[in-house]
């Protein structure tokens, strides 16, 4: 089955997508499972959808240090916590902590906090990120023996479907399992001078803070 698990709508500040649209883009893709992982909200996940689509619930946590996939939880989740107190709440929630983008220069973790707090799994493809530190996230993956996540990071609609995860029945244990395969590729040229573009005019707008 195909899922993508960090995708975000316009209940992110930066998602330009409802959930309506991104579900019937991700039908015509051939996707069983989505994720909506939106920027600290739990918006999207108050209603019900109709779809033949399984939507997990998630959301993109901005802790003190970086950002933390949370997927499958039952609620909100504070932003600005520390790392572990993020975590444990996830767990709390009923959900699994997944260090995003760990390499990422504006928002990831890095590779320190990465490895000194207790996650589920590292993500070691996402579709905004550059190769070289999606290369890195799994090289870091191997080093701590973690499970391991990804997904396309969608905001808009040309990057919907450039990630996604093979898995065989249930996207949480499976990942846990280890027995999920990955595919897609990493952000090119033109979606790099899009996304810096974007997320520059983003962060004046938003006062030079970041999400």
């Amino acid at each position: 089955m195909k899922a993508d698990i960090h995708i975000h709508s316009i209940y992110s500040n930066d998602g330009k997508l409802t959930v309506e649209e991104i579900i019937k883009i991700m039908e015509k893709k051939g996707y069983d499972l989505i994720a909506i992982t939106d920027h600290n909200s739990f918006k999207a996940h108050r209603r019900t959808y109709d779809t033949k689509l399984k939507i997990i619930k998630g959301i993109e946590v901005s802790s003190c240090c970086g950002h933390i996939l949370a997927l499958n939880v039952s609620g909100e989740i504070k932003k600005g916590l520390s790392i572990d107190e993020t975590i444990e709440m996830i767990h709390d929630l009923g959900g699994i902590a997944i260090a995003a983008h760990p390499y990422r220069f504006w928002s990831g973790l890095g590779p320190e906090n990465t490895r000194k707090h207790s996650f589920d799994a590292i993500e070691i493809l996402n579709g905004r990120s550059f190769e070289k530190d999606n290369i890195k996230s799994k090289i870091l993956a191997e080093e701590l023996n973690k499970p391991v996540s990804a997904g396309s990071d969608a905001h808009l609609e040309h990057e919907f479907g450039r990630v996604w995860i093979d898995f065989e029945s249930d996207i949480v244990d499976d990942i846990i399992k280890r027995k999920v395969r990955i595919y897609g590729s990493s952000r090119d040229a033109s979606s790099t001078l899009k996304y810096v573009y974007r997320s520059v005019s983003l962060w004046i707008k938003r006062g030079f803070k970041r999400i």
